[in-house]
């Protein structure tokens, strides 16, 4: 597994679109960027009710912006460990399976879990991820990452169909 540093934090903050390496994937342009990592540390909550700057946050503003469903979201419930059981309470399909653009949690990783956006699946089965508040990236938290090659073990997808 390799990460990407990127210059995400000053880019992101301005420009929303997709990448040359993920084309159709719109990863850069979360909103709370210039916020980082003071709101994190702050626990100031977002629009999805969500703390900002934190790998929640980050992903429902993916799953947004690519506009997938996030009717399914609960208030108060959606630290990354659930997404998984809110997931199949409200309907959607979870597996073991990469699949771009989908949701990547590791529900162990920490206390409450960690959730990435994918961005590719390759033919090897590895994956690449976007990403908020990853323990352990540069020592800083709170800050954005896109790790590629993830390798799929220990993790459960949530598979977000397209808003209708």
């Amino acid at each position: 597994m390799r990460v990407v540093s990127l210059a995400a934090a000053i880019i992101g903050a301005a420009w929303v679109g997709s990448v040359a390496h993920y084309p159709g994937v719109i990863a850069y342009g979360y909103p709370y960027t210039a916020d980082c990592p003071g709101a994190g540390v702050a626990e100031r909550v977002d629009r999805w009710k969500m703390y900002e700057c934190n790998c929640t946050s980050y992903v429902a503003w993916a799953l947004s912006v690519n506009k997938q469903r996030i009717d399914w979201f609960v208030p108060g419930a959606m630290n990354a460990r659930n997404w998984p059981h809110v997931a199949e309470l409200r309907g959607l399909q979870v597996g073991s399976r990469p699949e771009r653009g989908a949701v990547a949690v590791w529900p162990k990783l920490t206390g409450f879990g960690h959730v990435a956006y994918v961005l590719r699946v390759h033919a090897d089965g590895t994956f690449d991820v976007a990403e908020y508040n990853f323990p352990g990236v540069g020592g800083v938290p709170y800050g954005f990452d896109v790790r590629s090659a993830v390798t799929p073990g220990r993790v459960i997808f949530v598979y977000v169909p397209s808003r209708i």
